[in-house]
């Protein structure tokens, strides 16, 4: 590996799995390591926890999938404390490139708040920064395995589920479903993420869940 270090930013609002991808794209020109970090807001409504427990197991297995060193979770209270995190964080873990999504800004919030790009060059001088286009649509037909879907776990037998679309009053796990693509069964992979923003996996055949690993880390599933 080269001295480049590259370090993939995800968003929960600008979240595209495209990033992640341009990021590993990047890692393998340079010959380097990249990181993946993905922020989320610690007030948000618990309205949108379906979707971001969705985005997390989905960022979570195509970093692995593609080979990224760590994957990382990190609350942010305002954007203010944001930009100062990511400065310090970027320059005291030596990053060197910096893959983020494009964000599009009218020119009043531009005129009214700034830029968040040129803040981020302007702080930040030290990256190279790429700013990904959210409307791409990602090669899922190239993966083993289909989009992500939420799904749910009724219990069976012992370390034993059976998953589907529906949520019960039996329901035990709740989660996202990673189908494999070359096959017309439900096989393939369910993961679950915690509070303590762990997750615990389980391996699909014809719809029924086995058990795997619970509340590890990335490099453990």
């Amino acid at each position: 590996m080269n001295k480049e270090k590259i370090l993939v930013l995800l968003d929960f609002d600008l979240y595209s799995p495209n990033i992640i991808l341009r990021g590993a794209q990047l890692a393998k020109a340079l010959n380097s390591d990249f990181e993946v970090l993905f922020l989320i807001e610690s007030d948000r409504d618990n309205f949108d926890q379906p979707e971001i427990e969705l985005a997390f197991a989905e960022s979570k297995k195509l970093s692995k999938d593609l080979g990224a060193s760590e994957f990382k979770i990190k609350e942010f209270r305002n954007h203010n404390r944001l930009v100062k995190f990511l400065e310090a964080f970027t320059r005291d873990m030596g990053f060197t490139q910096l893959v983020l999504a494009h964000v599009a800004e009218s020119r009043w919030e531009e005129m009214i708040h700034g830029s968040f790009m040129n803040l981020l060059m302007k702080r930040m001088s030290f990256l190279e920064l790429h700013f990904i286009p959210q409307d791409v649509a990602f090669p899922y037909e190239k993966l083993p395995y289909d989009k992500g879907v939420y799904a749910f776990l009724e219990p069976m037998g012992e370390n034993e589920y059976y998953l589907t679309e529906h949520k019960t009053k039996t329901t035990v796990d709740d989660g996202v479903f990673f189908k494999e693509s070359d096959t017309d069964f439900d096989n393939g992979v369910f993961l679950s993420f915690n509070e303590d923003k762990l997750f615990t996996s389980y391996q699909v055949r014809d719809s029924v869940a086995t058990l795997k690993n619970k509340n590890v880390k990335l490099n453990e599933i």
